[in-house]
């Protein structure tokens, strides 16, 4: 099931974040390209970000306590 989502849009992200602890899988597009996923464990985030977005969120993370090293850059997709 696919469900068109504009996740700048503050309504339909809170969609997005109401209905993920009711699914096993979720994945977004831009035009065709997967730019971000998540699966079921729950313990896994895979994200394409731009450096500046990548500091954004390392400053939005650090406010909160969260260490940088969760983040990893992924091996290269094969």
């Amino acid at each position: 099931m696919g469900i068109d989502l504009d996740v700048r849009d503050d309504e339909q992200f809170n969609v997005l974040s109401d209905l993920a602890p009711y699914t096993i899988h979720a994945e977004g597009r831009l035009d065709g390209r997967l730019v971000f996923s998540a699966s079921g464990s729950g313990t896994a985030l895979w994200i394409e970000v731009t450096q500046e977005q990548e500091a954004a969120l390392l400053s939005r993370l650090g406010q909160l306590g969260i260490p940088s090293g969760v983040l990893t850059v992924p091996s290269p997709r094969r």
